[in-house]
């Protein structure tokens, strides 16, 4: 995740992005001692490690205690079942107390465990799942109970076990353990970079900051943009707009209520102040520097959420800590789940590449279960027919990734054959994004162009900056500009799914060399193409490039507030308003799940889908169109026409 309006410390992911003030406080030491070039070339190069907070005794903290789950492999089959057309479980979704029947362990076993830990200082809070329990206590209890060190603690092949000694837990209990999350967060061993550049989503420079305020738009749009493009327009005059339904959203920043209801107002939709909920998520706090209880982020997606579901309720799920990992993760969307409340949910972080994830497993502060967790995790949103978007991210295929540790600094690198556990996660829908056709002067040195809707990949600057070879040199920031666009390729954690399996495009690709591992542009590289393997993704795409993107209000001490931003992560939130906006229909039943149904609808005739398949002026900075396919991997199965989905979707 995320053009999100700002950079600050990133925590891997698209997808994570930590939504904070300006520079990180590396950066701004930084800034005043070398000049521009070195500072951008440093930047992408190595990043200083952000390390855990250290826990005193008395401090108070949390961490979860998954459960085995029962018939695992029969839970992944059901989510799928219930999904897909023809199946004779199809629509037959389950609440979280049908999936503790099924698959979860019994209350027993939960008040069993409850009444153990209270007897030790310790507070469980069980989800209705029978899956997940959230353990709060003081640090001297949970090292006493678990005899441990918790600055220290490490992962064992026991899974309760931490330190050089096993606790002794009766078998009882520990017998029905999978894993423990969120015990080894406070380890030095564990890190994010901190670093300018985005490792997955946000990307504050590819976004250009308007002055402009209520009485216009400067290159951007605003919500109408998306409906008008994508169709959703005929929905609107149907009377399908979204009331009834409520549209949830995963945040690791806060937002200022008022930001979101003038931006509504502006937009013509529901500016109710009730229209609008916060649930809070509790979780761990990974470092207590980093916080925000006004982030662009999270406001980007409320609002664009809001606008698109003009009169659906939002839920936000906020996690006060903006370092999106593991723990908080799996508690975001159980308590989500949980409630049922919300149809359809939308994440715009990710936690970090499969490389960061085995770095951390090595280190023991990770545990090595971490794929199958999210898959427990995003099956239960599948069973109970909530539809759940990710975005695919915003560095194109080439995501920066790590290719090593030196000292207290992490060595950077981009790769295209690493990818996120969570937005390549079967269960879920990876949302990529596009470009739309636009002109745009660029200084005294020409203009950059598109002239159809194509996948969002900067390599339209590709003719500007190959006639004028200086204009880097000039301005190294935009070696940071052109690293950005939608992430997609093949997430190899996860075998492809069944939904995938036969789609023309999906396991092969066409694609070319765009840049190198310092963003620097690589011109006239042949196609290639080749096979591949694993999750593809993205799924589907909408406009998401910050030069046709979208207004964003977000009251500022300077300007009016408004301010241009883009990026897959605005994509998600308007998906799942759009599904909202579905499911309000009359005698409707919900969406779900919408992969095992969209790739059907894709090979059928009269697709929804608009593939983008021109193998010219149309990458994500690798991966490009495939021609006479349905999928490729920079844009998926490509735009939707959201009246003709409607129709067609059962």
């Amino acid at each position: 995740m995320n053009s999100w309006g700002k950079f600050a410390a990133v925590a891997f992911g698209a997808l994570v992005a930590v939504g904070m003030s300006g520079e990180t406080a590396s950066a701004k030491k930084a800034s005043h001692k070398i000049d521009p070039i070195t500072e951008t070339y440093s930047n992408m190069t190595s990043a200083k490690m952000i390390t855990p907070s250290q826990l005193k005794p008395s401090n108070t903290t949390t961490f979860d205690i998954i459960l085995k789950p029962r018939n695992e492999g029969q839970m992944y089959s059901d989510a799928l079942a219930v999904n897909t057309p023809g199946d004779s479980q199809f629509k037959q979704f389950l609440t979280q107390s049908d999936i503790r029947d099924k698959f979860g362990q019994p209350t027993s076993v939960t008040n069993d465990w409850k009444a153990y830990l209270q007897k030790r200082h310790l507070k469980v809070s069980a989800f209705k799942s029978g899956i997940v329990m959230t353990v709060k206590g003081k640090v001297k209890y949970i090292d006493k109970t678990f005899k441990v060190n918790i600055n220290k603690a490490t992962y064992h092949s026991n899974p309760l076990q931490f330190g050089k000694t096993k606790p002794n837990i009766p078998g009882r209990l520990s017998d029905k353990v999978y894993t423990v999350v969120g015990m080894t967060d406070h380890n030095k061993k564990y890190f994010y970079p901190d670093s300018n550049m985005q490792f997955d989503t946000k990307n504050e420079t590819a976004a250009k900051t308007s002055t402009k305020g209520d009485s216009g738009y400067y290159k951007a749009g605003g919500a109408s943009r998306f409906a008008n493009r994508y169709h959703l327009n005929s929905l609107y005059s149907k009377g399908a707009d979204g009331k009834g339904q409520t549209v949830g959203l995963i945040t690791f920043g806060g937002v200022h209520r008022s930001n979101i209801l003038h931006f509504w107002q502006h937009e013509n939709a529901n500016s109710n102040n009730s229209r609008f909920t916060v649930k809070n998520v509790q979780g761990d706090m990974f470092n207590q520097e980093y916080v925000s209880p006004n982030d662009d982020e999270a406001t980007m997606d409320v609002e664009y959420a809001g606008a698109v579901a003009p009169q659906a309720n939002i839920r936000m799920y906020e996690s006060k800590n903006p370092l999106p990992n593991l723990q908080n993760m799996i508690n975001a969307f159980s308590t989500a789940y949980q409630e049922a409340k919300v149809s359809s949910l939308s994440l715009s972080w990710g936690t970090g590449s499969d490389e960061y994830y085995s770095l951390l497993v090595n280190r023991g502060v990770v545990d090595p279960h971490y794929v199958n967790l999210f898959n427990i995790l995003f099956a239960q949103g599948a069973l109970q027919g909530i539809s759940t978007f990710v975005a695919s991210g915003d560095t194109g295929a080439p995501m920066y990734s790590m290719r090593g540790i030196s000292g207290n600094r992490v060595l950077l690198d981009r790769k295209t054959n690493v990818s996120d556990p969570v937005n390549t996660n079967p269960f879920i829908t990876a949302v990529g994004g596009t470009t739309l056709p636009f002109t745009h002067r660029v200084g005294s040195g020409g203009s950059i162009s598109a002239t159809k809707e194509r996948a969002w990949g900067t390599d339209y600057y590709w003719d500007l900056l190959q006639n004028n070879p200086e204009l880097l040199d000039k301005t190294p920031e935009l070696l940071m500009v052109i690293g950005a666009g939608s992430g997609g390729g093949f997430g190899h954690l996860y075998t492809t799914p069944a939904y995938q399996q036969g789609a023309k495009g999906v396991n092969t690709f066409s694609a070319r060399t765009y840049l190198s591992n310092l963003n620097q542009p690589i011109f006239d590289e042949p196609l290639i193409t080749g096979t591949g393997y694993g999750r593809n993704y993205p799924d589907v795409s909408a406009d998401a490039d910050p030069l046709t993107g979208y207004n964003v209000y977000m009251k500022s001490k300077k300007g009016s507030g408004w301010s241009e931003n883009g990026g897959t992560s605005v994509v998600g939130p308007q998906m799942a308003g759009a599904t909202a906006v579905i499911n309000s229909q009359a005698d409707r039943q919900r969406m779900g799940f919408w992969n095992p149904q969209i790739y059907q609808l894709a090979q059928g005739t009269d697709s929804p889908f608009n593939p983008l398949n021109s193998t010219t002026d149309n990458s994500n900075l690798y991966y490009t169109g495939q021609p006479n396919t349905i999928y490729n991997q920079a844009t998926g199965l490509g735009t939707i026409n959201f009246d003709k989905l409607s129709q067609m979707y059962q």
